[in-house]
């Protein structure tokens, strides 16, 4: 039964959504959403799914030990941040706050605990819009403008994303692939694949909106955008790229030189900033850079995955728990909470720990991510993060002196939101207890150095406090505004003269087309709610009735198709042959085939030998030792030869359609190294093809659209209980075997 809560993970926020935003019973609702996530990672055994065929195209549930170290850290800060939510002043709106944060919360646990692109897909879009909302929560003339900025860029990397994960589909065979699934992924999949992920990770040149929408939504929003949301892009592409199957050299070195850039470039734009909150999303942003890096430099080296894909997800809770505690501190110093020197204690410890002061949870992680770096393909990455330790110490000094800045506005009923701070912050303190690392003399240094830099600036200023302020958050945008102005004058200047050109055409054609007063009522009387709400909801209906009564099957066509033998003269058909005398032939062949008579035959003879076709490269047409049923016979399965090899690559399975025995679908029986296969490589023909012979033979796999989910695994299995075998349901040639012998 513990298996059941994955799917209360996500499922119970959901639920408590609509009730989020009731004034009396909802202040704590956003609190109790992640606790069944917290309770699966608790009690459900790694390794646990779920498929639920009827949800979506086949959703599986499961809890791998990446998953469930994500579930963990996820669910933690979504509790933490609910609470929060609970005790903060969210004004008027607080009740659509808190159901926006729980409809995020819900779409960010369902993608974690989804095992198919389908549930990951949908998780992703949920947690993207909602968070929307959140981000424009405050309504001010700042926070719509990042939320339009937000908006962009999250529905272009939705896009991309679906793009992306729509490929992976079609060229894996199945929506929930395997790792050695991935490894023939051309080149457009893992493009939109990074490129989508990427904008929600906030690498550069793709994180505008990032700047923008950290400082402008409440605290409890920007804690999980930044600790959780972000991250999710590093989970899609562990689980989606072959990370550790095939080297990608190429692509390894994309995605690290990106990372390096974003790393180099968001520190310095982060010391510039004047407000705290923006000062922690350029962090964010550059951590994301360090991760992205490391694994391209695990997709460029495959053997380094063995210890890189451990030391990132460790590496993730600590950026996560040390990052959420950062904007949750912040909102707790501008709510005027209790304990003021406690709290820029707590964040004076969290800062430290963002640099990777020895002793602390940064420490760790790096020290996890060492032989990443040791190992990387170019030498001048250590230089580059060495001196990003420097540069962070300085960020974070930078980000203490304007928290202890900040003017508090008091705010009643913050206990319960200190205590449970109070609690991330000894989590994160005892991090290293939990994942022990030998103290660094070189860490010491560089952080050492870098507060040295600090009081050197806190103690002359002048020299840089010109810079700070001269690159305003969402940098890009400000180096855009000004040819953005000229193409939006220009545009308006020539629609002014196309208008002035075609507005005598345009009138003469409304003195023409006049419809009278009457047609003018009629059409006003459409446009009213009631008659409009009616028409629609009449359209909706009889759309989804059109859509219940499509068939199943669709019509498809095979991989291959190739026939038996271009000619064989001396056959003109087979529906007049009465007997088939023997056939002679220099290369005697000792055994012989029946040939069972069908409405046509009454008789039949052996056939001592046939001759043998032999195939070239332009005809590869394979040998034939039998003749079988002249009825449509599905499948042909050559027997061996005195002197064959063990498996003979020129005898491949023939699959055929249920209702054309000439659509033959050719399936190697053979690998690389002549071994026999016992189950054909995945293809969109393949599974399609299965997909029409379970139709015909009076299973449901669901759309027949050649993937392989949840509810055609469901109608093998179904097949196979049916004739007796054990429910296994994979395709093998054992399958095609016995979904293609004749009805007895």
């Amino acid at each position: 039964m513990s298996a059941w809560l994955l799917l209360a993970a996500w499922i119970w926020p959901l639920l408590l959504a609509p009730f989020a935003s009731s004034t009396r019973h909802g202040r704590w609702l956003a609190a109790l959403g992640p606790l069944p996530a917290l309770g699966a990672t608790l009690v459900v055994p790694l390794g646990t799914r779920i498929e639920l065929p009827w949800l979506l195209l086949g959703t599986q549930l499961g809890l791998d030990p990446l998953g469930r170290t994500y579930l963990l850290f996820t669910a933690l800060l979504w509790l933490v941040a609910g609470i929060h939510a609970g005790s903060a002043g969210l004004g008027p709106a607080a009740g659509r706050f808190r159901a926006l944060f729980l409809l995020a919360m819900a779409g960010n646990l369902w993608l974690i605990v989804g095992q198919d692109l389908a549930s990951f897909y949908a998780g992703f879009a949920i947690m993207g819009l909602a968070a929307y909302g959140l981000v424009i929560h405050e309504g001010n003339a700042r926070a719509l403008r990042a939320g339009r900025v937000y908006l962009a860029m999250a529905l272009l990397g939705e896009v991309t994303l679906f793009a992306a994960l729509v490929l992976i589909a079609s060229e894996s065979g199945t929506l929930a692939p395997a790792p050695q699934q991935l490894a023939t992924l051309g080149p457009a999949a893992i493009g939109l694949l990074l490129a989508g992920l990427a904008v929600k990770a906030g690498l550069m040149p793709l994180h505008l909106w990032l700047p923008l929408a950290h400082p402008a939504a409440p605290a409890a929003a920007s804690a999980v955008l930044s600790a959780t949301m972000i991250k999710v892009a590093l989970l899609g592409w562990l689980r989606y790229l072959p990370v550790g199957v095939i080297a990608l050299p190429g692509w390894g070195e994309l995605l690290t030189g990106i990372g390096l850039l974003t790393l180099a470039l968001a520190l310095p734009i982060g010391l510039m900033q004047t407000e705290a909150k923006t000062v922690l999303a350029y962090s964010s942003i550059a951590k994301m850079g360090l991760l992205a890096a490391l694994l391209g430099a695990m997709l460029a080296e495959p053997t380094l995955a063995e210890v890189g894909v451990g030391a990132l997800a460790l590496y993730v809770v600590h950026h996560a728990l040390v990052k959420g505690g950062l904007f949750l501190g912040v909102g707790l110093r501008k709510a005027g909470a209790p304990a003021q020197p406690l709290i820029l204690a707590g964040m004076a410890l969290l800062a430290l720990a963002m640099a990777g002061a020895p002793l602390t949870s940064g420490a760790a992680a790096k020290a996890a991510v060492a032989p990443l770096l040791e190992h990387a393909r170019w030498p001048w990455i250590l230089t580059l993060v060495s001196a990003s330790v420097v540069v962070t110490t300085l960020l974070m000094a930078r980000l203490l002196w304007l928290v202890a800045g900040i003017e508090a506005r008091p705010h009643p009923a913050q206990g319960w939101a200190l205590a449970s701070w109070g609690g991330l912050v000894a989590l994160v303190v005892l991090f290293p207890l939990l994942v022990p690392a030998p103290p660094e003399l070189k860490d010491a240094l560089l952080v050492g150095a870098g507060v040295v830099l600090a009081l050197l600036v806190w103690r002359w200023p002048g020299p840089l406090r010109r810079l700070a302020g001269q690159v305003p958050p969402g940098d890009l945008l400000a180096l855009l505004a000004p040819p953005w102005r000229v193409i939006t004058h220009v545009w308006q200047r020539l629609a002014t003269a196309w208008l002035a050109l075609t507005r005598p055409l345009v009138a003469r054609l409304e003195d023409t087309l006049t419809l009278g007063p009457a047609v003018a009522d009629g059409e006003h009387g459409l446009r009213r709610w009631p008659v409009a709400g009616a028409l629609w909801l009449t359209l909706l209906l009889l759309l989804i009735g059109a859509l219940w009564r499509v068939p199943v099957e669709i019509a498809a066509r095979p991989m291959e198709s190739d026939p038996l033998i271009e000619s064989i003269s001396e056959i003109e058909s087979i529906s007049e042959i009465e007997s088939i005398s023997e056939i002679e032939s220099t290369s005697e062949i000792e055994s012989t085939s029946e040939i069972e008579s069908t409405s046509e035959i009454e008789a039949t003879s052996e056939i001592e030998a046939m001759p043998e076709v032999e195939s070239t490269p332009d005809d590869p047409s394979p040998q034939i030792e039998s003749i079988q049923e002249a009825e449509a016979t599905p499948r042909v399965e050559p027997g061996s030869t005195p002197g064959a090899s063990a498996c003979d690559p020129a005898r491949p399975f023939l699959l055929a359609a249920p209702d054309d025995a000439e659509d033959l679908l050719r399936l190697p029986r053979c690998d690389s190294e002549g071994s026999t296969l016992d189950a054909p490589e995945l293809s969109n023909a393949l599974v399609r093809r299965v997909q029409h012979w379970l139709v015909a033979l009076g299973f449901d796999p669901g759309p027949v659209d050649g993937l392989i989910g949840p509810r055609t695994r469901a109608a093998i299995r179904a097949f196979e209980r049916d004739r007796g075998d054990p429910a296994r349901g994979a395709i093998d040639f054992e399958l095609l075997e016995r979904l293609t012998a004749p009805a007895r």
